[in-house]
């Protein structure tokens, strides 16, 4: 995994994302989130960092409230680049 990988409850603003994992302990949580679209390896577009944080994923916006948002772990697709000028 990338060293810049964070949970998405804790990203403030909007921006994308790729999803790393989704993992909450709970067979049927875990099922819902998939359903919505949060799969490993898709994008997801937080709209609205508050609680609950409005994302999109493919076509499809939802809210997510902070406690699921810990168990989704992201990347961003634009790497912060570390060298200097």
């Amino acid at each position: 995994m990338s060293p810049y990988v964070l949970p998405l409850a804790s990203i403030e603003g909007d921006g994308s994302y790729r999803i790393c994992r989704v993992r909450t302990g709970k067979f049927c949580q875990d099922q819902r989130l998939r359903e919505l679209g949060l799969l490993e390896g898709r994008t997801v577009r937080v709209v609205s960092s508050r609680d609950p944080m409005i994302c999109q994923v493919g076509d499809g916006r939802f809210g997510l409230c902070r406690r699921l948002a810990q168990c989704v772990l992201v990347e961003p697709l634009a790497v912060p680049s570390t060298r200097s000028a």
